[in-house]
C-alpha cells in the first residue's frame, strides 16, 4: 500500500497543473481568440430551436453565447440572476473534519481553513461559480503558487463557458476545446470545475438558459412591436392637401413640410395648400405590455421561484405571500450553496490536503467544506420558551441552543457576560440571630420585596428569637410572620423557622391568646378583602385579645386619625407600644390596619 508521501508524489506535486496553465498551451491558441457569435441577432423560433438541438448533440458554444447575450440585453433577467448570485456571498463556511477526527485529521482541516481564509478572491470565486445557474457550468483555472512546502491557489481565473464542450460518450463530462476541433479532458488539480444543476439532466439541459430563452424571445417580439406602434401611431396622421394644378415643386414642398412637421413642430407651405391632422388609429399599448409582463414574470418564477420578491403588483400580492416566496428563495439559496460546497470540497479542499496534509489516503476521512445556510432563530421566542421547558424537566443541551441562536460557545479563557450571583446564606436560626438582614436565606430579593424598614426587621428578628427560645410554637410564629410580612413566601418562612427550638420553655398547657388572635387575623387576611369581613375581624380581636386589646383601641384610633400616611401610623404605634414586644406589636399593627381600612386611610397612604 502506498504511503501518503508516495501518493502525494505520484498524484500531487508531479501534476502538470502545478507547473503551467492548461489554457496557455499552443493547442488552444486559435480557440482563445474566437469572437462571440451573438446568436440573438435576428433570433427567431426556428433559430432558437436549432441552437438548443445542437447543444443536446454536444455543440454548446451557441447556447453559451446565447446565455451571454440574454444576460446583457434583458435587464430584468440580468437583475434576477444577480439577486440569486449575490445571495451566495457573505455566508459563513467552515472546513469540517471527519467524525471522531484524529489529531492529524483535525490539523489538516485547520490547515485548509487557514489557507482558504488567506485567499483574497475566494468570494469572487463563489460569485463566478454562480454563473453555472444560467449556463450549467462554470470553470475557473487555478494558478498554483508555493511558499516552501506549502502549495496554495494564488489566483482563480474564470474561463468563458464557450471554451468547453461535453464528451459525446459521457454528456456530463466537460472537455476543453482545442484548435482544429479537438478536445481534451481538464487537468486534475488545475480547475474548479463546477456543474450547476438548476434541473436534472445532462449538462446541455441543466442550466436555466433553455427555460429563459423562450420568454426572452417573445418579450423581444413584443418590445419591437410596441416600438413600431409608438412610431406609427404615437403621433397623429398628417395629411397634406394641394390645389389642383399644383406644380411638382409645390407638391414636393408640401410633402417635405408634412414629413418634418411632426419633429420640427413648424414649417411653411405655399398659399392654397393645407395640412390636416387626423386622429390616430384606435388602440393602445396594452397587448404588448401584457406580453412583456408575462415574459418577465415567467423569468422571475424560473430564477427566484416566485414573483413577489421582485414584482409586487399591489393587488394579489400580500405580505404573507411575499414571505412564502422569500422562503422559496431561501431554499434555492441553500441548494446553490450545497452544490458549490461539493465542488469546492472536491476541487479545492482535497487538493490542499493532498499537497500539504497527511490524511489524504482515506477518501472517507477527508475534510469537507460546509456553508452555514440556517438563519438564527428568534432570540426573544427562545429566551421565553427555553426556561419554561427546563422548569418542567426537559433536558436541553447548551450546544443545541447555541446552534439554534447562532451564539458562539465561549472558549475556556474567554470573558462572558452574566449576572453577578450573591452568595447564599445558611437558612438557620443562628444566622438569623447574628445577621438579621441576611437571615431570610433566600437572597436579597425577598427582603427587598418586603420593603422592610428598620423596625420591621427588628420585629422579624424578635419573632424568630422568641420561637428559638421556645416562647412561641411554630404555628404561632408562622402566623405572626405572615401577618406582619405578607410578601414573604411560605417556603422562606419555613426556612427561617427551621432552627432548633428549646422545647423545655414552651408553655405546657396555657394557650397564648395573642397567638390565637393573630392566627385568626391571618385566616381573615387570606380571605377576599371585602368590607363584610370587618365584623368578624373585630369580633375575633375582641374575643381573643380580651380587655387588654380594648384598652389599646383609643390609642390606635388616635394614631390613625392623626396620621396622613401609613408610615405615620407605623411610627406612632412603634413609639407607643415598643415595650410590648414583637408579638403584641404585630397584633396592634393588624388592629391598626383594620382601623385604617375602616377610616379610609388607605386612600391617604396611596395619595388619593
Amino acid at each position: 500500500m502506498a504511503t501518503p508521501a508516495e501518493i502525494k508524489a505520484r498524484l500531487g506535486r508531479n501534476n502538470s497543473a502545478l507547473k503551467e496553465l492548461q489554457t496557455d498551451r499552443a493547442q488552444v491558441g486559435y480557440v482563445s481568440r474566437e469572437w462571440d457569435t451573438h446568436p440573438t441577432s435576428g433570433l427567431n423560433p426556428a433559430r432558437l430551436a436549432e441552437i438548443m438541438l445542437n447543444a443536446e448533440q454536444g455543440y454548446l458554444v451557441d447556447q453559451f453565447d446565447l446565455a451571454d447575450d440574454i444576460e446583457e440585453k434583458d435587464a430584468h433577467i440580468m437583475a434576477e440572476i444577480q439577486k440569486r448570485k449575490n445571495a451566495l456571498l457573505g455566508k459563513q463556511w467552515q472546513i469540517v473534519a471527519p467524525k471522531n477526527a484524529s489529531a492529524a485529521e483535525q490539523r489538516d482541516a485547520d490547515m485548509v481553513t487557514d489557507i482558504i481564509n488567506s485567499l483574497p478572491d475566494f468570494e469572487d470565486l463563489i460569485l463566478d461559480m454562480g454563473d453555472g445557474i444560467l449556463r450549467a457550468i462554470s470553470n475557473s483555472q487555478i494558478h498554483w503558487e508555493n511558499e516552501g512546502n506549502i502549495w496554495y491557489p494564488g489566483k482563480f481565473e474564470s474561463i468563458p463557458a464557450r471554451r468547453f464542450e461535453t464528451n459525446d460518450d459521457d454528456r456530463n463530462k466537460v472537455l476543453l476545446r482545442l484548435d482544429g476541433g479537438q478536445t481534451e479532458a481538464l487537468w486534475p488539480l488545475g480547475w474548479i470545475q463546477h456543474t450547476h444543476k438548476a434541473k436534472s439532466g445532462y449538462i446541455a439541459r441543466a442550466g436555466l438558459i433553455r427555460v429563459l430563452a423562450w420568454p426572452f424571445l417573445f418579450k423581444n417580439y413584443s418590445v419591437r412591436d410596441l416600438a413600431e406602434f409608438l412610431e406609427i401611431y404615437g403621433l397623429p396622421l398628417r395629411l397634406g392637401k394641394y390645389p389642383s394644378g399644383a406644380t411638382k415643386d409645390e407638391k414636393s414642398t408640401l410633402l417635405q413640410a408634412v414629413m418634418s412637421i411632426g419633429h420640427n413642430a413648424g414649417g411653411i407651405i405655399p398659399t392654397g395648400m393645407q395640412i390636416d391632422f387626423e386622429e390616430a388609429a384606435k388602440g393602445g399599448e396594452g397587448p404588448y405590455m401584457a406580453m412583456v409582463s408575462w415574459a418577465e414574470r415567467s423569468a422571475s418564477k424560473a430564477i427566484l421561484g416566485g414573483t413577489l420578491t421582485s414584482q409586487a403588483d399591489g393587488k394579489s400580492s400580500t405580505n404573507a405571500l411575499g414571505n412564502v416566496h422569500d422562503e422559496v428563495r431561501q431554499e434555492l439559496l441553500a441548494s446553490d450553496l450545497r452544490q458549490i460546497a461539493s465542488t469546492l470540497t472536491r476541487d479545492l479542499v482535497w487538493p490542499l490536503v493532498m499537497l500539504n496534509g497527511s490524511t489524504f489516503s482515506n477518501m472517507r476521512r477527508r475534510p469537507r467544506l460546509v456553508f452555514d445556510t440556517q438563519d438564527p432563530e428568534d432570540l426573544k421566542t427562545y429566551s421565553e420558551a427555553i426556561p419554561a421547558l427546563v422548569n418542567i424537566g426537559m433536558k436541553i443541551s447548551n450546544q443545541w441552543v447555541a446552534d439554534k441562536l447562532k451564539i458562539p460557545v465561549p472558549k475556556d479563557d474567554e470573558l462572558v457576560l452574566g449576572v453577578q450571583q450573591l452568595p447564599a446564606t445558611a437558612p438557620n436560626a443562628d444566622a438569623a440571630q447574628s445577621q438579621p438582614t441576611a437571615t431570610p436565606g433566600a437572597g436579597t430579593d425577598s427582603v427587598q420585596q418586603t420593603a422592610l424598614n428598620g423596625a420591621q426587621i427588628t420585629s422579624l428578628s424578635e419573632i424568630i428569637q422568641q420561637y428559638t427560645a421556645g416562647e412561641l410554637d411554630k404555628d404561632a410564629a408562622q402566623a405572626l410572620i405572615k401577618a406582619g410580612f405578607p410578601a414573604i413566601p411560605d417556603n422562606l418562612i419555613n426556612q427561617m423557622l427551621s432552627g432548633k427550638q428549646r422545647q423545655s420553655q414552651l408553655p405546657a398547657t396555657k394557650p397564648d391568646p395573642t397567638a390565637a388572635a393573630l392566627r385568626a387575623i391571618v385566616a381573615l387576611k387570606q380571605a377576599a378583602p371585602k368590607s363584610a369581613d370587618i365584623d368578624p375581624l373585630t369580633q375575633a380581636l375582641a374575643v381573643a385579645a380580651g380587655q387588654q386589646l380594648d384598652d389599646d383601641i383609643s390609642a390606635i384610633s388616635k394614631a390613625v386619625n392623626e396620621a396622613t400616611s401609613w408610615d405615620d401610623v407605623e411610627k406612632a404605634l412603634i413609639t407607643s407600644f415598643s415595650d410590648r414586644g414583637a408579638v403584641a406589636l404585630s397584633a396592634i399593627m393588624q388592629q391598626a390596619m383594620a382601623a385604617a381600612a375602616l377610616a379610609g386611610r388607605y386612600d391617604v397612604e396611596l395619595g388619593n
